[in-house]
């Protein structure tokens, strides 16, 4: 209908132009001027309705590709590629109704059906099992090599897949090989995350909403700040590689609601292995991040944490 409308309002401009004209020619060479028109008038019938009849088929043809790519029918995400190979050809002007974004699908089983928003926070916490998370904002494990996720309660399960660990940790060497979890910060939860130091290598990936800035003092004493998040554009990274024995706290950007993110931890998380950062030894490994971020240090760090797994 838009590419009919289109036309009949273009051939309609185009009828009152040559009409004018043509008037102009008969008025100068003293034609009988009806029979003129009426032949004109008919032309331009016969060009109206080619064009009313092509608009058609072309607005049809746009329409039937919509309608097969929006989704799969059962409210399903959108597929991100079309029947028609001619639509995914660069430089068709129809192309970009043939590519669909894939984004709007979310981790663990939180997809988002066609035309629909992005989950919210609450869509997350409840959908993903997640529990508040002693440095702030909300977790669930979702691996741990060999073992069933969260039923050791954040200390390594030694009936699972363990490695031994150099130098040893204490009060045993053995633990699982990798762990990993989804982790959220909310705006409204205050949207940070506390000084913390672990001793296994992090890697995180960011899932969904706004970006997370972290604040990173290696075991040399330097100074990093890192964004994680799909902003690239803005010096975000997707992926965020942190060594064991870094001191790392974080914020969630101004203006974001929350964030998703996914944690890869080797060897696997135990909360032995980790510990609260106290305003005393971030001094110590560099007095210019406590200056920067001193409400980053947690008031009262505990060091049992089976509570927060309790229902």
């Amino acid at each position: 209908l838009t590419f009919s409308a289109h036309a009949a309002y273009t051939l309609t401009v185009y009828q009152r132009t040559e009409l004018n004209r043509l008037k102009s020619r008969l008025t100068s060479a003293s034609v009988p001027q009806p029979a003129a028109l009426g032949t004109v008038a008919m032309d331009d019938g016969g060009r109206a309705l080619i064009i009313a009849v092509g608009g058609l088929a072309v607005g049809a043809f746009v329409g039937f590709h919509l309608t097969c790519s929006a989704g799969d029918g059962d409210g399903g995400a959108s597929t991100s590629t079309s029947w028609c190979p001619l639509l995914m050809m660069r430089g068709c002007p129809f192309a970009i109704f043939g590519r669909r974004s894939t984004r709007d699908g979310a981790p663990g089983g939180v997809s988002r059906g066609a035309g629909s928003s992005a989950a919210t926070k609450e869509e997350y916490i409840s959908r993903l099992g997640m529990i508040p998370h002693p440095e702030g904002g909300f977790f669930v494990e979702t691996y741990r090599s060999g073992s069933a996720p969260m039923a050791s309660k954040g200390q390594t399960d030694e009936a699972g897949a363990v490695m031994t660990t150099s130098p040893p940790r204490v009060p045993t060497p053995a633990r699982n090989v990798m762990t990993s979890i989804y982790y959220m910060l909310t705006a409204e939860s205050g949207g940070l995350q506390w000084w913390a130091n672990n001793m296994s290598d992090h890697v995180h990936y960011h899932h969904a909403g706004g970006t997370l800035i972290y604040n990173i003092v290696l075991p040399d004493g330097s100074f990093q700040e890192r964004r994680l998040g799909s902003n690239i554009s803005a010096g975000d990274e997707p992926q965020l590689v942190v060594t064991g024995g870094s001191f790392k706290s974080a914020r969630l950007e101004e203006g974001a609601d929350f964030v998703v993110i996914g944690e890869g931890v080797a060897p696997g998380f135990d909360f032995r292995d980790f510990k609260f950062v106290s305003k005393a030894e971030l001094v110590a490994l560099n007095a210019e991040a406590y200056e920067m971020h001193q409400d980053l240090v947690k008031p009262d760090p505990e060091s049992e944490f089976e509570h927060y797994y309790e229902k």
